[in-house]
């Protein structure tokens, strides 16, 4: 949305600053007539006839659109993406080609495939397989999709009656699996198809969540976090139709009927707040009473002071384990900010993530400074060892003991990044050698010598480009 803002506001260009793209912030897919018309000479000028849509196509905006701005569209279709692409950043040339190419596809042809399919008879079964090969491009010619249907490999000569012989059976076994979590474009169709939210304000809904350490991407989408799991989790027991997408999308609703003047404010405000203001009383009730813990999350610790169950809990960013006898024993454990927990039936799974995170790492090493024991800790950064003695006070970061390849005199060490809320690995001679991993290193690559082996898989692979060495997964990683 950013970017889109920046090509809506203008870019400057030989002829001045101009506006490339019309208003983003809507849902509408409403255009002129003006601009079909000047597309569909354009279409026909640049392509030929045959790639025009002998009818002007129309599109029909779905109920609740908001209908004020046309769909989002180049400003001037003239203005293709290659004639000012250097006057664009990359990621505004991505944008804007995006945005031009899908409104030419409008008012192009469909592509037409020329399909064929082959049944085979082998004894008491039926073998079938089909292609398809594209016979004119039709709107591919502008919009190209990577998942288009794709020719099967027939034998040139095949004909009805024809005998194959066999040449090979492969084996192959596959698991169910579960479904993947969301990316963001997936979360913003979702958010769309449940009429939660509207188009200005999707990019903040997403980007909400991360800020606040509710979800995080990895490799693509977002992975609910603890924090996250157990809000919901609270919300479901005390306010279970505040996360339900009806109870969202009603409110939307009636925000519109506000709009067209069919309910007054007081009506919306009273349908929303009379069922919560009661569900807010009935807690805080609950809260005076004392005999229940809403706001506690059980885990599978047991304190090591008194015995008594250990319970999550948050502050300043960041997780720990208290005692749940508290104030009569003041007891914790920090946890360290990507340990991989799990969250199953209000519990807090997390003592074989910490008992696998203690044989990894030793919990004391040496004071290089004073000689004292260092202990290891947990803070907003990440775990450290600290000199036990008072009067020295010395941190020194977690080594993996694993040779820097870059600068060959520093070590990787572990570090934590707050933004990307996860570990990483760099060169504890920073900022003079910048080499980091993203994942833990194990050695240095014995092949190429100028990457580390990292765990992958079932395996270690080497993080260098080019190098593809892999080895199996030591017993003692």
């Amino acid at each position: 949305m950013r970017i889109a803002q920046e090509l809506y506001e203008g870019i400057d260009l030989p002829t001045g600053t101009e506006g490339l793209i019309t208003y983003m912030r809507t849902d509408s897919v409403r255009v002129s007539d003006e601009a079909n018309d000047i597309v569909r000479e354009l279409i026909a000028t640049s392509f030929g006839e045959k790639y025009l849509i002998s009818k002007v196509r129309t599109f029909k905006n779905k109920r609740r659109s908001q209908d004020a701005h046309e769909a989002i569209r180049p400003t001037d279709v003239t203005r293709a993406p290659g004639s000012i692409a250097a006057h664009l950043s990359p990621d505004q040339q991505k944008l804007y080609s995006l945005i031009y190419s899908r409104f030419l596809a409008t008012q192009m042809t469909p592509a037409v495939y020329r399909q064929r399919k082959v049944s085979l008879e082998a004894g008491a079964y039926t073998l079938e397989t089909a292609g398809s090969t594209l016979a004119f491009d039709g709107f591919l010619k502008v919009l190209p999709d990577p998942r288009a249907k794709q020719e099967a490999s027939f034998p040139p000569d095949l004909e009805e009656g024809t005998v194959v012989s066999l040449e090979r059976v492969e084996s192959r076994q596959k698991f169910t699996e579960p479904p993947r979590r969301y990316s963001e474009a997936g979360l913003v169709n979702l958010l769309e198809k449940e009429g939660i939210g509207r188009p200005s304000t999707y990019a903040s809904i997403v980007s909400v969540i991360q800020e606040r350490g509710y979800a995080v991407r990895e490799k693509g989408s977002l992975r609910p976090t603890l924090l996250g799991q157990t809000v919901v989790d609270f919300l479901g027991r005390f306010f279970s139709e505040t996360i339900e997408p009806r109870f969202t999308a009603h409110l939307e609703q009636d925000l519109d009927q506000i709009e067209e003047g069919q309910m007054s404010r007081r009506e919306a405000l009273n349908e929303f707040y009379v069922p919560f203001s009661s569900r807010l009383l009935a807690l805080e009730t609950l809260l005076e009473d004392g005999e229940e813990r809403p706001f506690q999350v059980p885990t599978d610790m047991v304190c090591s002071e008194c015995g008594a169950p250990m319970e999550l809990r948050y502050w300043k960013g960041s997780h720990f384990l208290g005692c749940s006898t508290y104030p009569t024993c003041r007891n914790t454990v920090n946890l360290p900010p990507d340990l991989a927990t799990s969250y199953i039936d209000s519990e807090v799974k997390v003592r074989e993530a910490l008992e696998k995170a203690a044989q990894e790492t030793p919990e004391s090493v040496e004071c290089s400074t004073c000689g004292a024991a260092m202990e290891l800790r947990t803070g907003r950064f990440g775990r450290y060892y600290r000199c036990g003695n008072p009067e020295c006070g010395n941190t020194q970061p977690v080594s993996t003991g694993v040779e820097c390849p870059s600068c060959r005199q520093g070590t990787l060490v572990e570090k934590y990044s707050s933004k990307r809320r996860r570990t990483f690995y760099s060169c504890n001679r920073y900022p003079d050698c910048r080499y980091a991993v993203s994942d833990r290193p194990i050695k240095v690559c014995p092949s190429c010598e100028d990457g580390v082996l990292v765990e992958k898989g079932e395996g270690l692979s080497c993080t260098a480009k080019g190098c593809g060495y892999r080895e199996p997964m030591p017993e003692d990683v």
